[in-house]
């Protein structure tokens, strides 16, 4: 038996209410999908306050942040609320949990008991594996088709040179307690890690890890994945070759068949008919040799007519397959390429940017008496520059993921100047086609 693996992150459906099972009349008549009779079988796991989390957290790195400040407005009063009302940054993150899906669970208490006792197996040591991501919530929920675990946390990176010295940021939080993830896509290495964890755990109970992918080619991080695709297409359009020319073999065979009949037949023009006698001018009479050759060669006709239509029909269909197949696999195969394109483009950009950025930082207060906080917002602004072309189709929050927290300050400067001046951009097109003269019906008709 095999089980799939789910390990999903976001930000924007958190609701613990709904985690913790806090309903109402009205909340309930509209989760129709919870089974409440078996809502006594949840595993809450833990159930603190995020607020008082962020005091515990956050209260010492505020109070020295604001003892530095000589201005009142340049204090922070609440953290919380402050991350909160940010568009940069999440007040905490919520990671989705499942081995299996819903069929391994319909009526198989076992199999429901060995999932519970995966989840709660991995999330004993998650605390330990990951110190800097500070757990509020946890539940396994078992009223739902199938078990699953919400886990909330607020991941805490420190060592900031701007504002607090301890700050919310997941990247940073992840990269910190394992230097050795990959700082290009730090999350995607943490969650194969992770994934890798629950895995092992299945396996030390005799199941294997069973993969399920999908057709959504999101970014250039289902390259590997895709690749898998791509060559299961391909040996799939080889076996539909393979099917084509034996079913074409199948079909010559039987038009030899059809010839070698008609060959070892008498020729029915060959034959010669005589009349039955004068009182039945409708019929003839043939030798009997003659009467069962040409049976012989109507049924073998009609026989090879009928499998000549089927055959006809499952190549058509063979073919139908294959040329879907094939127009599948070539639009995987132009997407991978674009965004490997544009992969290695981003790449050499933010190499370029770095060592840029090193440079400049490391130069600034020597040769240009540039104070390294301008110097930084300068190099923010200039790394958002570059990478407004890049991601000119895409979501600024993908954008400022590849920025240094320390230079977002200068980069979102940059980019609400240029998000200005294209608005400006298209007030300026507005006004141009309002101040257009318009032609009167008279001269339109008279140029025609």
């Amino acid at each position: 038996m095999g089980m799939s693996i789910s390990l999903k992150k976001d930000t924007t459906k958190t609701n613990i209410n709904h985690n913790n099972r806090k309903f109402n009349d009205k909340d309930k008549e509209q989760n129709s999908h919870i089974d409440f009779s078996r809502s006594g079988d949840n595993q809450y796991l833990v159930q603190k306050s995020l607020k008082e989390l962020y005091k515990t957290e956050f209260g010492q790195a505020q109070a020295d942040y604001n003892a530095k400040q000589k201005r009142n407005d340049r204090k922070i009063k609440n953290y919380y609320d402050q991350v909160k009302g940010s568009k940069k940054t999440s007040v905490q993150q919520e990671m989705i949990l499942q081995v299996g899906d819903k069929d391994h669970f319909q009526d198989n208490p076992e199999n429901r008991k060995m999932a519970n006792e995966v989840l709660k197996e991995w999330f004993d040591n998650f605390r330990q594996r990951n110190p800097n991501l500070k757990v509020y919530n946890a539940v396994i929920h078992n009223d739902e088709a199938s078990p699953h675990m919400h886990l909330n946390f607020v991941p805490v990176a420190t060592g900031y040179q701007r504002g607090m010295d301890k700050q919310v940021s997941f990247d940073k939080a992840i990269t910190q307690q394992e230097k050795t993830l990959n700082k290009e896509r730090p999350f995607e290495d943490w969650r194969n890690r992770e994934v890798l964890l629950l895995e092992n755990m299945l396996k030390e109970r005799g199941i294997e890890r069973e993969l399920v992918g999908t057709n959504e080619f999101k970014d250039v991080h289902d390259f590997k994945e895709k690749k898998e695709q791509i060559q299961e297409l391909d040996t799939k359009i080889v076996d539909l070759e393979k099917k084509y020319t034996a079913e074409r073999e199948k079909l010559q065979k039987g038009v030899q068949g059809l010839v070698k009949a008609v060959e070892s037949s008498k020729s029915v023009e060959g034959i010669e008919a005589e009349k039955a006698g004068v009182f039945d001018r409708k019929n003839v009479k043939l030798p009997v040799e003659d009467f069962d050759n040409m049976k012989t060669l109507a049924m073998a006709s009609e026989a090879l007519k009928m499998q000549n239509m089927r055959l006809q029909r499952e190549l058509d269909a063979t073919l139908r397959e294959k040329q879907e197949l094939q127009k599948e696999n070539a639009g995987l195969k132009k997407e991978k390429s674009r965004l490997e394109k544009l992969n290695q483009i981003q790449k050499r950009a933010i190499t370029y940017l770095k060592d840029m950025s090193h440079l400049i930082k490391k130069n600034s207060e020597k040769f240009l008496g540039v104070s390294k906080e301008d110097m930084t917002n300068f190099v923010g602004k200039v790394r958002a520059a570059a990478l407004l072309h890049e991601y000119k189709n895409g979501s600024r929050e993908e954008m400022f993921k590849v920025i240094p927290d320390e230079e977002k300050e200068g980069a979102k400067a940059m980019v609400d100047a240029h998000d200005e001046k294209e608005k400006q951009k298209e007030i300026e097109k507005e006004k141009e086609k309002m101040a257009a003269p318009k032609r009167k019906p008279k001269e339109i008709e008279h140029e025609r």
